[in-house]
């Protein structure tokens, strides 16, 4: 039997150059393009409308990180497939602190150029609190800037309004740092804590996160085998 799909989904503010580490680990990943996010949609429907357009189904292995886990795990709600990979993520909204949510709220009533520049200034804080190389701090604001603004608000609308109901029915496994201060630890239960990890864990600690996907996805296909 073929190994299975294995599908993950960037952060918000990124795109599939996030997961470079793990192409370059020798992981066989599919990081398809998000699309653009519709004016009214929420979570829910956005990822009905990603799991149709990438056909996903219960033969696929799903995940990202922060906002990509999150999709993953309403995708895995949807179609049931094999294991859901949570990296830096969540599974409901009750994880993100509530200082974020004004922020989300007045960045509707913010001009773009003014959400753009914000954007710049807070990859360059998340570089210097994660100790990003100079690499992994240009690969985040040029990711950054390649991200519409319309596409940033309505996805920080979306996790804002998602409270992880229903949950997937798959397994769900995650991993997280335990410096991360964009989802912080304490407000998740994740099977594997990286030390001094922060949020950005799989670009600074590749080695790690690609030794957990390998694994699950190794015992997924396992356990697809024994049926």
């Amino acid at each position: 039997m073929a190994a299975p799909r294995v599908i993950l989904f960037p952060g918000m503010g990124c795109d599939e150059r996030l997961f470079g580490p793990q192409r370059e680990g020798g992981l066989e990943i599919e990081t398809p393009p998000m699309p653009a996010a519709e004016a009214a949609e929420n979570l829910a429907a956005y990822a009905a409308r990603i799991a149709r357009s990438l056909e996903i189904d219960q033969t696929c292995v799903v995940g990202g990180v922060s906002f990509g886990g999150m999709l993953a795990c309403q995708i895995g709600s949807l179609v049931h497939p094999r294991c859901v990979l949570l990296i830096a993520s969540c599974r409901g909204n009750t994880a993100i602190p509530r200082a974020f949510w004004p922020l989300s709220w007045l960045s509707h009533l913010c001009p773009d150029w003014f959400i753009r520049r914000r954007g710049q200034a807070s990859c360059r804080l998340l570089a210097r609190l994660e100790s990003l190389t100079g690499y992994q701090s240009r690969l985040i604001r040029d990711m950054s800037l390649s991200v519409p603004v319309p596409h940033l608000r309505r996805i920080g609308r979306m996790i804002l309004q998602w409270n992880g109901d229903p949950p997937p029915t798959c397994p769900v496994h995650h991993i997280h740092g335990a410096r991360d201060r964009i989802i912080p630890l304490r407000k998740v239960k994740p099977d594997v804590v990286i030390s001094d990890g922060g949020h950005m864990i799989n670009l600074t600690h590749a080695d790690r996160v690609n030794e957990f996907i390998a694994r699950h996805v190794a015992d997924a296909g396992d356990a697809s085998r024994r049926r």
